[in-house]
Parts: C-alpha cells; sequence; structure tokens
C-alpha cells in the first residue's frame, strides 16, 4: 500500500509543476507593488459603475467606486475611508495597493504565473477564484512604517480581518464598522457627498436633490415622513412632524420668509393670516387657546375684546426620527394615536386568569410567579406516587418457585404455584 500511496502523491506534484492543475488556491498570491502613476491616489471618488464580481467561481454583479485610484466595492470604500481617516489621525498613511479586479485582468495575472512570462511570475489564483474579484479585498501598505501594527490593532473595529494568514497586506471587509463614508446613503435616500453639498446651502438632502432648510424648495422631508407625520394629524418638514396637531407651524424657513414677504404667516406649508386668508394658527394653537377661552391668531391667543392673552409655544421641535418611526408621545403630539385592535392598551391592568397570587414567591427553589414551594412540593409528590402505582398494575409479580412438596389438588394449580381462578 505504501508505494501505491507514494506514486499518487508523485503524480500530484507532476501535474502542479506542469502547470495542469488549477493554479495557486485563492489565498495565495504575491505581493502587488505599490503604484503611484493615479492622480487620484489618496482620494475616494463617488462616482459609481456596475461590474460583474466573483466569489468561489460564482458571478455577481456589485457597484465599484474608487478608492486611492483602485476600484473598490462600494460600501468596501466607505468602511475603508471611515478607517483611512482614523489611522491619518493617529499618523498613519493607509494606502490600497490592489482592489478589485475584472475577469479580464485575473486572467492576465494568472496567465503571467502560469507562463512566467509577465508580471515577475507572481502567484495569482485561478480566474473566477481571487478573492480580489469580489470586490471586498484590499492589499494595502503593510510595509509601510507602522501601517501593519496599526491594522492589527485597529482593523476590526471598523469591519477589516486579515483572511489570509500567508499574507500580511491581504485585508477584506464583509460587514461591521461604524459605518459612514463619503459614498454611503443618508437614509434620505442621498450621498453623504450630495448631504453635505446641500448643507452648505443651508438645506436638507431628499432623493439625491437639496429640499427644504432656509434656502431650497420642498418640505425637505420624504415620502415615508410625511405619511408617518400625516398619521398623527401633523405635517413633515425637514424630517420632523410639524403644524397641524403637532408643535411647529408646518412650514421650512425658506417658506416662512416667502410669507413674511408678503404680510402673512405661513402655517402648514401655507401663507396664513395677517394679509392672507385664514388665521395663522395650526390646529394645535387653536385648541391651545381655546382651552384659554380666546381665539387664534398669528400664533396668539386673542380675546373677544381684541387682548392678547398669551401666545402659543408653536416652536417647540419634535423628537428626531428613527428606525422605528417617530417617537412622538401623546404630550409632544398634542393628541394620542388611536390604540390598534391587535394591540392591547399598555395603561390598562392586565385580566385576571387565574386564581393564584400575582406576586411572585421569594426564596426557596421555585421561580415561577405566584406558585408557593409546597405546592410545587405537592404537585411533583403526586406525579411520582401515580408514577409508581401505574408501574406496579402493569408489571405482575413474578411467580413463586414450582415446590416438590406442593399438592397436586386445592386451591393452586399444579406445579406453578398461581392462584386458581375462584369461583364466580
Amino acid at each position: 500500500m505504501k508505494p501505491a500511496r507514494d506514486n499518487r502523491w508523485l503524480a500530484v506534484a507532476f501535474a502542479v509543476l506542469a502547470g495542469c492543475g488549477p493554479g495557486p488556491d485563492a489565498a495565495d498570491e504575491a505581493e502587488p507593488t505599490l503604484d503611484f502613476t493615479s492622480i487620484e491616489q489618496g482620494l475616494v471618488t463617488c462616482s459609481t459603475r456596475q461590474d460583474t464580481g466573483y466569489r468561489s467561481g460564482s458571478a455577481f454583479t456589485i457597484t465599484v467606486v474608487t478608492a486611492d485610484g483602485k476600484p473598490v466595492e462600494l460600501e468596501t470604500a466607505n468602511a475603508y475611508a471611515v478607517m483611512q481617516e482614523a489611522a491619518a489621525r493617529d499618523g498613519v498613511s493607509l494606502v490600497v495597493v490592489s482592489g478589485f479586479r475584472t475577469m479580464a485582468e485575473q486572467q492576465y495575472l494568472y496567465s503571467c504565473y502560469v507562463n512566467c512570462s509577465c508580471n515577475i511570475c507572481n502567484l495569482a489564483a485561478q480566474p473566477g477564484y481571487s478573492n480580489h474579484q469580489s470586490g471586498h479585498a484590499l492589499d494595502l501598505n503593510t510595509s509601510a512604517p507602522g501601517v501593519y501594527n496599526w491594522l492589527a490593532a485597529n482593523a476590526g473595529r471598523f469591519g477589516f480581518s486579515r483572511t489570509v494568514p500567508s499574507e500580511a497586506w491581504h485585508w477584506e471587509w464583509w460587514g461591521g464598522g461604524p459605518g459612514g463614508g463619503p459614498c454611503g446613503n443618508t437614509p434620505d435616500n442621498c450621498t453623504r457627498a450630495e448631504a453635505d453639498g446641500c448643507g452648505n446651502f443651508g438645506c436638507g438632502c431628499v432623493n439625491h436633490a437639496c429640499s427644504g432648510g432656509n434656502n431650497c424648495d420642498g418640505s425637505g422631508s420624504t415620502a415615508r415622513n410625511v405619511l408617518d407625520c400625516g398619521a398623527f394629524g401633523c405635517h413633515s418638514v425637514d424630517g420632523t412632524c410639524s403644524g397641524g396637531f403637532c408643535p411647529g407651524s408646518g412650514c421650512t424657513g425658506k417658506q416662512t420668509a416667502n410669507c413674511a414677504a408678503v404680510g402673512c404667516g405661513c402655517v402648514d406649508e401655507q401663507c396664513s393670516g395677517g394679509f392672507c386668508p385664514g388665521t395663522g394658527c395650526t390646529a394645535r394653537q387653536a385648541l391651545d387657546c381655546q382651552g384659554l377661552d380666546a381665539g387664534c391668531s398669528l400664533g396668539r391667543c386673542v380675546s373677544t375684546t381684541g387682548e392678547v392673552v398669551g401666545e402659543v409655544d408653536a416652536g417647540r421641535p419634535m423628537p428626531a426620527p428613527n428606525d422605528g418611526g417617530y417617537a412622538l408621545t401623546p404630550m409632544d403630539a398634542g393628541i394620542a394615536p388611536p390604540p390598534t385592535l391587535d394591540e392591547p392598551d399598555p395603561s390598562a391592568p392586565a385580566p385576571v386568569t387565574s386564581l393564584v397570587p400575582a406576586e411572585p414567591v421569594v426564596g426557596g427553589c421555585s421561580s415561577v410567579p405566584g406558585l408557593p414551594l409546597v405546592w410545587v412540593l405537592a404537585v411533583v409528590a403526586l406525579a411520582r406516587r401515580r408514577r409508581w402505582r401505574a408501574r406496579r398494575r402493569r408489571v405482575p409479580r413474578r411467580p413463586a418457585a414450582a415446590s416438590a412438596t406442593a399438592p397436586t389438588t386445592g386451591c393452586r394449580r399444579p406445579g406453578t404455584g398461581w392462584p386458581r381462578p375462584r369461583p364466580r
């Protein structure tokens, strides 16, 4: 058996040396050389393009941007930019040496490796199986002073990990980290660069366009913002509920300025009061003044004699939205949202479903609320007794051994010791 095994290993070695095998594993590639020829070196540009990525031979579509002049998958580039900025604050300069590779590029590198005709015969994985074809793998400048030590200590915080033990320069990102980055989308569907650009003009950014604020048209809110606030009888302004039954006027800064230019107030995104039709008050302001037995005009409570009896706080901000919607309360929103049919009222007392006391028992071995320890022991003892009695009914007693002196007649069967059935 041993010679056969040796022959088998020799055959495999010969095939690999002859270039007939699948080539080196995707994890075994040579360190690329640092190239500063790109004028975009040191920048992350968010101009996107679609390409075909590969992982373990399977193709999929990826979005590619540019990081340090190298193509990188979009979300990986965002995570890298955040990590690069943190490293720069620590005095460490990170540079992408190699990023995403197309199928044609990998085929070229693999041909150079197999034929030893170019690329100084560096190792290259078989096309379709290189980690770089996924767009999530980066070769970084770990040969530079301090780079590898910084990565080893901090890269995990940003979602990067070293996936190839033999390659200190190879780092991959498949999720995690603090988020952010120049090319990521905000909750209002804008890239961060677009949001920063709109912010420079005092505006928000919604669906890749400047909106709301003090200088831009629009409400500054997404369709979801509008629907969520509308459920409480409010408008949505710059991503928060305002106007209607909510605090605030329901107008952006620009809308308020435009209405003031014609001597009017602004309520719920419309000019109202002053020289314009309407009272200039939101529904919430009108209700607040009604509690003072007064009317409302331009956000002020006015008595029947025209005397100002109070001003309504219209500028109190609403809580910011989050992933679960708007954290509105009856006090903040001015109204209580109607309860749904499938959710019980949390303020209502819990229904009584048992005669057992509701307070949990403290001490003992019982963790069941309202169940005294003595009851638990009694139930356990009763169950054990019932199980013991059932076992006795199932298993008959072993018959006594036959006795040579046993009578052949009488109340026992001959030779068995079993009782004879009594006559009925």
